[in-house]
């Protein structure tokens, strides 16, 4: 037996350990794998057109927004620029849509897309703060890593990987080049695309401590700083950089707001999305670009939405669904039944570990009343003085199943 004091000690240990696994363990067996939905608009149809997994065994529907069906082939064909590999392989190319002509390689040289997801965001993920800076004209065929990275402290400071010293003139080259375009330090914001597999190199973008951004490149060894026209006062919060052939898009900006502008090779020209309801710290975000169109898709677990634009970027349709993976079921039903609340210790949104008490709300009622049911029962069977053990009652009332498991296992003294 365990004297008083230890034995409440030991169920609220118990409690808070149940209230992270018992949840978890119920999601691994209850929880059934449903893909996202896929959204697009059709070209075509000029409807949004959507294929989504509604059950086990690889079931999908596959709709328009007026609630059409459609095989699979006549989908692909709805939206050909997304399939166009098949529509040659079909013999539909080249096809003309609204007057206009396209063949493969046009398709291809027009279409684009941007991802951003909440992971991708700066601050929601773990990263030390040391960049390679590639050689943006290597002369060779294609880009190599450097052999040194740099970091922005009080200075633009480069380190030599083989031998991890500063390397004074590189260091030297880029501060004063910054610093001669206005740069002033600490750095807010250091962006870039970290990859050789990339058609080629547009360097980082970095926000000074005014909220100014500039785009640093390295060119044949020598630092490339220009201090872009992009509002200081913009609360820039993250910048994803994405370098294309097309070289019509440096990438996105994401503003504190939460509104997601593009960066232009037109003179670092900001185009914002007209977007509404979106959460940047919950939502996946998609901008799919093809010859005619421009669709921004946006999801979080429960909902898609998504805003088809033309070539300007002006809205031209709107649409937004409750995903077949977001709609309620007797397993979750069951679940805010049972616990009446839950600790969340990860994320899929964050790279950061968690510790989130989530409530269950109303319906944890029925599992908490049947808890304390169970608990005089228990009481009762065990000869268990109620006005003695009261206490356990109380765990009982506001921790449910958790509280019931404690104070059943873990017996006072008699």
């Amino acid at each position: 037996m365990v004297p008083r004091l230890a034995r409440y000690a030991l169920i609220v240990l118990a409690i808070t350990v149940m209230s992270v696994y018992l949840p978890f363990l119920y999601h691994k067996v209850s929880e059934k794998k449903v893909g996202k939905t896929q959204l697009f608009f059709s070209p075509v149809i000029k409807k949004f057109v959507f294929r989504e997994m509604v059950g086990e065994g690889h079931k999908f529907v596959t709709q328009d927004e007026s609630g059409n069906n459609y095989d699979r082939m006549t989908f692909e064909t709805l939206i050909p620029f997304v399939y166009y590999k098949n529509m040659e392989l079909w013999g539909k190319l080249p096809m003309t849509i609204d007057g206009r002509t396209f063949d493969k390689q046009t398709i291809k040289e027009n279409r684009q897309v941007f991802e951003l997801k909440p992971r991708m965001i700066a601050d929601r993920s773990p990263r030390i703060q040391i960049f390679p800076l590639l050689e943006s004209k290597p002369g060779v065929t294609r880009l190599r890593f450097p052999e040194d990275v740099f970091r922005l402290t009080d200075r633009m400071e480069f380190i030599n990987v083989d031998t991890n010293t500063v390397d004074q003139d590189l260091t030297d080259k880029f501060t004063n080049a910054v610093k001669q375009a206005g740069f002033v330090f600490p750095a807010r914001l250091t962006a870039g695309r970290v990859s050789i597999l990339k058609p080629f190199d547009e360097g980082f973008f970095v926000v000074d401590a005014k909220g100014y951004t500039y785009h640093v490149k390295r060119v044949r060894g020598k630092p490339v700083v220009v201090k872009t026209p992009i509002p200081s006062d913009l609360g820039i919060r993250n910048i994803k950089v994405m370098e294309n052939k097309k070289k019509e898009i440096y990438g996105m900006l994401l503003t504190d707001k939460g509104d997601i502008h593009l960066i232009t090779y037109d003179d670092y020209r900001l185009i914002k999305l007209p977007i509404e309801d979106y959460n940047p710290d919950t939502m996946d975000l998609k901008l799919l670009i093809n010859p005619l169109y421009r669709t921004a898709v946006y999801s979080d677990d429960h909902t898609i939405h998504a805003v088809a634009m033309d070539s300007r970027y002006r809205p031209i349709s709107r649409y937004q669904r409750v995903m077949f993976s977001g709609r309620t079921t007797m397993a979750d039903t069951v679940f805010k039944a049972l616990f009446p609340f839950w600790i969340k210790t990860t994320d899929k949104t964050s790279g950061y570990l968690r510790f989130d008490v989530i409530w269950n709300g109303r319906p944890a009622l029925i599992g908490i009343a049947l808890s304390l049911f169970a608990g005089i029962a228990v009481m009762y069977a065990r000869k268990f003085p109620i006005r003695k053990y009261w206490p356990d009652l109380a765990i009982i009332m506001f921790t449910g199943i958790y509280g019931l498991i404690s104070v059943s296992v873990i017996e006072p003294e008699r």
